[in-house]
C-alpha cells in the first residue's frame, strides 16, 4: 500500500442511508431531511440517491437494523465504512445534538463477517470499461 489513507465526507449520502426515506416517495418538504432541498444538479439530489442499487444496499442494511436490538442504520453506514482498510475516520453531518450522538454510538458496534460481506457485495460499485472486458474477457 501507499499508505494513503480516505476520509469519507459525507458518509450517510446526505441522511439517505439513515433509513428515513420510502421508495417511491420524493421528500418534499425541508423537515424531511437534506434530499428534500438539494437541486438536481448536486451529488447529494433525490435523482442520484433515489436508483436501484441504493435501495439494494438499505435491504441489507434493514436487515442487519432488525437483527439487532438497539442498532440504527446510521451506525450500521458508519461502522462499516470504518471496516474498510483504507478509511480512517469519517466526516459525520449532523445537525442535530440527537444525530450527532446516535452516529458516535458507531465506534462501539461491530459487524460480523458475513454483514460486512453482505454490505461489501451490495454497495460495490458497477465496473466501467475497460475493467469490466478484462474481468469478463482477462485470461481468455
Amino acid at each position: 500500500t501507499e499508505g494513503v489513507g480516505i476520509i469519507p465526507w459525507g458518509p450517510l449520502g446526505g441522511g439517505f442511508l439513515t433509513g428515513k426515506y420510502n421508495r417511491g416517495k420524493r421528500p418534499d418538504r425541508s423537515s424531511e431531511g437534506r434530499l428534500a432541498t438539494m437541486s438536481e444538479g448536486t451529488e447529494e439530489s433525490w435523482r442520484n440517491r433515489n436508483i436501484d442499487r441504493n435501495w439494494r444496499i438499505l435491504e441489507i442494511m434493514d436487515q442487519i437494523v432488525h437483527r439487532r436490538e438497539h442498532a440504527t442504520h446510521s451506525q450500521v453506514a458508519l461502522t462499516w465504512l470504518l471496516n474498510q482498510p483504507a478509511v480512517d475516520s469519517v466526516v459525520v453531518g449532523a445537525r442535530t445534538l440527537e444525530q450527532l450522538e446516535d452516529n458516535l454510538l458507531a465506534r462501539d458496534m461491530h459487524l460480523s463477517a458475513d454483514e460486512l460481506a453482505l454490505l461489501n457485495d451490495v454497495s460495490e460499485p458497477d465496473l466501467q470499461y475497460p475493467y469490466r472486458f478484462l474481468k469478463n474477457y482477462g485470461g481468455r
